[in-house]
């Protein structure tokens, strides 16, 4: 059997990520390895995550790696794939957001040898940017297939709003705080962020389960977190995507973008509140997994 190592540099990505490691388990070796967490800045985790990385990889072979997204801390690692001479699967290229994410995401392209995208629009925008085609595949959102795959559950009571925002530069999180001062009968939910700004906003947290069936039940989602577009598209939630970091991704239905700011906030949060939508379907297809694994066979055979 073939051996593929995954690294794992956050929780949330393994779970978002099972069936596919499932589904691989069935046909190769599979050795998720999860790094411990860093506390410092960016710059600073980037050399120690590759660090620990390295230190594991040591008398080990590898006939595949898998790389999810954009997170700053795998390009590092994904370089040291591409030196070990380990091919790379990369998962969500072509995806673009509002921030420094895209350039990452970009490097690990061209590091990968094989692509498998979210949407139409990423799979043309990998091939525009010059990866073979023959490489190139849509088999659709691992996220959204594990989101349409939680068993429904009610995990609170009556109407509530569920907040999934990431501080960035530019932006003041008081802002959105002061917009949802307007909605406090309506119980607002404040997911804990990740501190990549160095600034930090929430402290709710939950299981990735649980995280679905909450946005899942959800009056309406505000913030910037990728789930209010992805996740939350196939669940049918009212988004309020604030500010500019998901700025350049491809939008569902169910999604209203405004600047961070309290009034434009506070407008279209009314405004979603009494909104319903059907699911869409724009990063979703069935059997993504299955997929994604069947088409790894073949270009190994």
């Amino acid at each position: 059997m073939k051996n593929i190592i995954f690294p794992v540099t956050n929780r949330v990505h393994l779970a978002r990520q099972k069936f596919l490691i499932q589904e691989l388990k069935k046909y190769f070796n599979v050795d998720v390895w999860e790094a411990k967490e860093e506390k410092g800045s960016m710059d600073v985790n980037a050399i120690f995550y590759a660090i620990q990385f390295n230190n594991y990889m040591k008398g080990k072979k590898f006939d595949l790696a898998l790389i999810r997204g954009d997170r700053y801390e795998v390009l590092p690692i994904a370089t040291s794939c591409l030196y070990r001479g380990i091919p790379i699967v990369h998962i969500e290229g072509g995806d673009e957001s509002g921030v420094v994410d895209n350039k990452v995401r970009h490097a690990i392209t061209h590091l990968s040898d094989y692509h498998f995208c979210t949407n139409k629009e990423s799979l043309q925008k990998l091939v525009n940017m010059g990866v073979p085609v023959e490489n190139v595949w849509n088999f659709g959102s691992l996220d959204v297939e594990f989101a349409n795959k939680v068993k429904p559950k009610r995990l609170r009571s009556g109407l509530y709003i569920l907040v999934a925002y990431h501080p960035i530069k530019g932006e003041n999180e008081k802002k959105l705080d002061k917009a949802l001062e307007n909605f406090k009968e309506d119980a607002p939910i404040r997911i804990g962020s990740n501190k990549d700004s160095g600034r930090a906003y929430g402290s709710e947290e939950f299981s990735p389960e649980d995280y679905i069936n909450l946005l899942r039940y959800a009056k309406c989602a505000v913030g910037n977190s990728s789930s209010l577009l992805k996740e939350a598209s196939i669940l049918g939630t009212p988004v309020v995507l604030i500010g500019d970091r998901q700025k350049k991704r491809l939008m569902p239905h169910n999604v209203v973008n405004v600047s961070c700011k309290t009034e434009r906030i506070t407008k279209a949060i009314i405004y979603q509140m009494q909104n319903k939508y059907k699911k869409d379907l724009i990063y979703y297809q069935p059997n993504t997994s299955k997929k994604i694994c069947q088409q790894l066979l073949k270009e190994l055979n």
